[in-house]
């Protein structure tokens, strides 16, 4: 069905949601401390291999860490020779990376759907709560999601048109997905390919020299650094990342992140909205949706990430987040579809998300009153209304407001809702934590011990390593030779440390979580 775009929209619209995009992924990048155990042990990893010049073998306070590979590292790097070592350092390339996401999907919506769409896409990542939060995050996802939509997107423009370059950026693409995450991010957005070409029987475009070179491309991007990195650790860092941090992930609950079958599919709904509370009408109008082949390719994509990570034992909400410039592209064709006329706009989901946006402040409410830690700053759970006021003000103009106008309200309402849930409320709420409230304490230190386990945050912000002990006497032996220093540990060791001479400087609950950190030194100090 032709689009009979109203004269409310213009093609130059489309600025004025990039220049949203702008401001919520870069202003107060930096306000929020590096706390978030991923967060801190990437960006000090980052920091030790620039302090250390090494660009092969990632650390984290010495040791060698096997979780990720090299990407991101490569990235925070490269920020903190431009901006320093600091938050937003750490952060901006998963800014920028969030920005050309949305660009990307856009062009390419574009390209092969048609303008309007395209633009309703972009609405759709650019409205989502959790799509902003993840790119503002200095941990390797953001680098993931943009190289795989990359790829895709490009994989599936040279199995349309046949053309060599599309080729080349995906298989480049590919190879920087693959230094992010692994081998999954070349093997997952294969196998959507692979089905889209079975499906569509793109035969042509496959048996062909073009492929081969492109196969070579990923060979000689990817193997030097993974070959590098298992001949500098013999081999550890193969073992740990292969088989600690995909088949153990993979095949057994990894850190308690379980849960039941369909919860992928929740968290994508969930960290779509407000726009996914139009998914029972869009999948009313699927045959209409459907219609076009990059419609149907998303399709391929959202089904693909989310049977996969269904599937997977461990599951976490950021796991199928490549998925989501796709499932904005379906997103965006039903609404797209809404502002021409050819369907109509139901007032339910408007409502639905009115309800969301009045219950969300009430639950943070409770949520930080109950934790110790942020039980003082509660009211700022209210600043959050902001976004349930706007979006009542779309609904008491609903007969007057045509389509367009309602679509971009709602847009608007939630916009207002993450810009003082990411820029205002989190900020304030994150710097409870128990590292920005003792960190002072702890630089007064030459020293810095750790007695089993303590919260790596620490890290970023201390000169050197901690010396970390997991036996009683050894500690006992380097605060006699070290009588100055501080001691980091959780509550949970106090009885184990009680025969130390050591006196309780700090104690600060973990925000939201079961561990109390508690700092010591000793009680004859100089």
């Amino acid at each position: 069905m032709q689009l009979q775009i109203p004269n409310q929209y213009k093609s130059s619209h489309i600025w004025w949601v990039l220049g949203v995009l702008v401001f919520m992924l870069f202003v107060r990048l930096a306000a929020s401390p590096i706390y978030i155990l991923d967060e801190a042990k990437n960006a000090q990893c980052a920091r030790e291999m620039l302090q250390q010049n090494d660009w092969v073998v990632p650390t984290f306070n010495g040791e060698l860490r096997t979780d990720k590979p090299v990407l991101h590292y490569y990235f925070m790097m490269i920020a903190y020779k431009i901006f320093g070592i600091n938050e937003f350092a750490a952060r901006f390339f998963s800014a920028l990376a969030g920005f050309l996401t949305v660009l990307i999907t856009y062009i390419f919506t574009k390209k092969f759907i048609n303008d309007l769409t395209a633009f309703c896409a972009a609405l759709v990542l650019v409205a989502s709560t959790q799509f902003l939060f993840e790119f503002r995050l200095s941990v390797p996802d953001p680098y993931l999601i943009f190289f795989i939509t990359v790829g895709l997107l490009t994989g599936f423009a040279y199995l349309q048109l046949n053309k060599f370059g599309f080729l080349l950026i995906a298989a480049i693409s590919f190879s920087m997905a693959t230094l992010a995450k692994g081998p999954v991010a070349l093997a997952l957005p294969g196998l959507c390919l692979l089905i889209w070409i079975v499906w569509k029987k793109k035969w042509t475009p496959v048996f062909s020299w073009k492929l081969l070179v492109a196969i070579v491309l990923v060979a000689v991007l990817t193997l030097p650094w993974y070959l590098a990195v298992d001949k500098a650790t013999n081999g550890a860092w193969t073992r740990g990342f292969f088989i600690d941090h995909n088949l153990n992930r993979f095949s057994d609950p990894q850190e308690g992140h379980g849960g039941f079958f369909l919860v992928t599919l929740l968290f994508v709904i969930v960290g779509l909205l407000p726009f996914t509370s139009f998914s029972g009408e869009f999948f009313k109008k699927r045959k209409l949706l459907f219609n076009q082949e990059l419609t149907q390719f998303s399709g391929v994509v959202v089904l693909a990430f989310i049977l996969f990570f269904s599937i997977a034992s461990t599951r976490l909400p950021n796991y199928a987040m490549p998925c989501y410039p796709f499932v904005a592209i379906i997103i965006g064709s039903y609404l797209s579809q809404v502002i021409s006329g050819n369907i109509s706009l139901e007032k339910y989901p408007f409502i639905i998300v009115f309800v969301i946006l009045t219950l969300l402040p009430v639950a943070g409410y409770f949520a930080i009153t109950t934790e110790v830690e942020t039980a003082h700053i509660g009211w700022i759970s209210f600043m959050l209304l902001v976004g349930a006021l706007a979006n009542l003000l779309v609904l008491l103009k609903w007969k007057e407001w045509p389509n367009y106008k309602r679509v971009i309200g709602l847009f608007a309402a939630y916009t207002l809702f993450n810009i003082i849930a990411l820029q205002q409320v989190y900020p304030i709420l994150y710097r409870q934590n128990p590292v920005a409230k003792t960190i002072h304490e702890v630089l007064k230190y030459n020293k810095v011990f750790a007695y089993e386990i303590y919260n790596p945050g620490y890290n970023f912000y201390l000169p050197a390593t901690v010396n970390r002990f997991t036996n009683v006497d050894s500690l006992q032996v380097a605060l006699i030779k070290n009588p100055s220093a501080i001691v980091i540990t959780r509550l949970v060791y106090a009885d184990t440390l009680k025969r130390l001479a050591l006196h309780e400087v700090a104690r600060h609950h973990d925000l939201f979580e079961t561990p109390t950190t508690v700092l010591y030194v000793t009680k004859n100090r100089p």
